[in-house]
């Protein structure tokens, strides 16, 4: 049975115009199929929020790559969890992009407001759960594919921490 990880961080998009959200979701749309990562990117203007699926060194290496690019700024590593199987098995990466009020409307998870999209107070659960909710929202299957890792609580990123680093060590904690 093939392993797969999953991934989810927020950033802070840094040195970036929303005019460049097309050429980034292709590029990342062939980085991701030539390296077996399917996923999903949810962008408001404000705040990056993104699933990544796969096995546990290609994620590394994107990560790495997502870490050194300077549109990024203040990530931060919401969740890493091993998967029975890929939530997103369809999606090179699917995104849900808007430079308006449009993704304020998705109401996915009851608790999770988008009013005020903010993924950096979401607990590992609630990433967990909402890209649990877009995934079955996009692929319409009902059957719960993985759960959180356990004793395994993620808190906030110190400034000026390796964020590459920590997901070396989640990742050796699951492998």
């Amino acid at each position: 049975m093939t392993r797969y990880v999953g991934l989810a961080y927020c950033s802070k998009p840094t040195n970036f115009s929303f005019e460049q959200s097309e050429e980034i979701l292709r590029v990342s749309q062939r980085n991701n199929e030539r390296d077996a990562l399917t996923g999903a990117l949810i962008y408001d203007n404000n705040t990056y929020l993104q699933w990544l699926e796969g096995g546990a060194n290609e994620i590394r290496a994107a990560f790495a790559r997502i870490s050194r690019d300077p549109r990024h700024g203040k990530i931060k590593l919401l969740a890493v969890q091993e998967l029975d199987d890929r939530w997103f098995p369809d999606w090179s990466m699917t995104a849900a992009v808007t430079q308006d009020q449009t993704l304020r409307g998705l109401k996915l998870v009851p608790h999770l407001s988008l009013s005020q999209f903010n993924p950096f107070d979401w607990s590992e659960e609630d990433v967990t759960y909402f890209m649990d909710a877009l995934s079955d929202y996009l692929t319409k299957r009902p059957a719960p594919k993985s759960e959180p890792l356990k004793d395994d609580s993620v808190s906030p990123r110190v400034v000026g921490g390796n964020p590459l680093a920590s997901l070396d060590r989640r990742l050796h904690r699951i492998l």
